[in-house]
């Protein structure tokens, strides 16, 4: 019997609202990291924006959240 071989896009992500996205097709915007995490900033050709927290000692808590431009405007005024 073959072997199934399965691929894994470490470029698809789900935000957390449940859209599943694809970041090899968005704008880099802003890039942090440390030896703990990243923060980075990706801008959709749609105009919103994902902003992706991943953390290295615990893959499970990365989070991916999807801003719109009005969202954005609001996090720059506080």
């Amino acid at each position: 019997m073959p072997q199934l071989m399965t691929t894994i896009n470490p470029d698809m992500i789900i935000t957390t609202c449940g859209r599943e996205l694809d970041l090899s097709n968005t704008e880099l915007v802003i890039e942090r990291a440390n030896s703990l995490f990243s923060y980075n900033i990706h801008k959709l050709k749609t105009g919103e924006y994902i902003i992706a927290e991943k953390f290295y000692a615990n893959p499970f808590n990365n989070r991916y959240i999807l801003l719109n431009d009005e969202q954005i405007e609001l996090l720059k005024n506080l």
